[in-house]
């Protein structure tokens, strides 16, 4: 297993849109690295409020570019190029023609829209491709060779098991079926990573909810696409025991390791979910003290799973990395940009978005980040 060190770096927070002074974070923002461009775009937020108060979900279209200056220094901008639509939560992966955003979902619902953003003399472009088959929001991507995965997400029935494959240097062929998930999730860290049987996809824990309260998984799932086939890896292991965790982030490091940063274990997640439903079967001042309730639980959250986890895929064995520094974000991507893992923004806590921006070298002796 390898020995990484994490070294922390500052990188100044996602700024305010143009006729803005306040930048209040996005969650599920289009992501990821274009070479000298780093990529922030869409996302969802609930500038005048949670939703339990009142809030209502802005989906957003604006488009913010981060350089890494000759100084060393990192300036934003906003580009003068919309995404077409408004977008938050769709999958998105860094691939070696730009970076691809797949299904996701804005004031209307879940989307089929799939587009690839390229760098452009300085800004971007942005190239429709083949819509996919099911619309799909919160489902993860990876990509092995020429080829991009989405698995997972959910649609207007709830979690989806779908799993589907486009080619990227023959788009025109469309989205090819894959078999499906052994089990619908959405919300899971899915990425491309080597084992023993050669290159894989893994989708690793997630959620969904088939009655009153959400399933949070702990299991990591493996396809192989030599085999074309699913099989069950090994549950994420905290201190010695297998722990459900969804809408974390997580690259693969390496020949054979995926590192996972942070997570939702789901424990306020199925108390809220609880609450609700007594909230439904309540009134008067049964209802008032529900209400209060279910407003102290998730004002005062105190944030999501800040440990870092190391998976080896050759021998299966998990370690323990240390923690995020600060608020761990969920709901947006990592990536490798410029050397160092990025993740941009994100939820910090229910209804809550931070406009910061974590970025970590991680040094081992051996290996390097392989940036795609």
């Amino acid at each position: 297993m390898e020995n990484l060190q994490f070294y922390w770096k500052p990188i100044p927070p996602i700024p305010p849109k143009t006729g803005d002074s306040i930048q209040p974070g996005l969650a599920g923002p289009v992501t990821g690295s274009l070479g000298e461009l780093m990529l922030v775009a869409g996302g969802a937020n609930f500038p005048d409020g949670p939703p339990w108060k009142g809030g209502v979900k802005q989906y957003h279209d604006e488009v913010f570019l981060l350089r890494l200056l000759e100084n060393g220094s990192f300036s934003w901008a906003q580009s003068d190029k919309n995404l077409p639509v408004h977008l938050a939560y769709s999958a998105v992966a860094t691939i070696p023609g730009g970076v691809i955003s797949i299904g996701g979902e804005n004031e209307l619902g879940p989307v089929k829209d799939v587009f690839l953003f390229s760098a452009c003399e300085g800004n971007i472009d942005i190239k429709r491709l083949p819509d996919l088959p099911a619309a799909i929001s919160s489902g993860g991507a990876a990509s092995v060779g020429s080829k991009v995965f989405v698995a997972g997400g959910l649609n207007i029935h709830g979690a989806s098991a779908g799993f589907y494959c486009l080619d990227i240097q023959n788009p025109n062929n469309g989205w090819e079926v894959l078999p499906d998930l052994p089990v619908p999730l959405s919300h899971a860290v899915v990425l491309s990573q080597w084992d023993e049987s050669g290159p894989c996809i893994f989708v690793i824990g997630g959620r969904n909810k088939t009655g009153e309260i959400s399933t949070f998984f702990s299991g990591i799932l493996k396809y192989s696409p030599v085999d074309g086939s699913w099989s069950k890896e090994t549950d994420i292991n905290i201190n010695g025991k297998p722990v459900g965790l969804s809408a974390g982030t997580g690259i693969a490091f390496g020949p054979e390791s995926i590192i996972l940063f942070g997570g939702d274990k789901g424990i306020v997640f199925n108390q809220t979910e609880r609450i609700n439903l007594a909230i439904e079967k309540s009134s008067g001042p049964q209802k008032v003290l529900l209400l209060e309730k279910k407003d102290s639980l998730l004002t005062n959250h105190s944030g999501f799973y800040k440990g870092i986890l190391v998976y080896n895929t050759f021998d299966k064995s998990w370690r323990d990395a240390g923690e995020i520094p600060g608020e761990t974000p969920v709901t947006t991507s990592a990536f490798v940009w410029k050397g160092m893992v990025i993740i941009p923004s994100g939820e910090v806590r229910p209804g809550i978005r931070s406009s910061k921006v974590l970025g970590v070298e991680i040094v081992n002796q051996q290996d390097s980040l392989r940036e795609k």
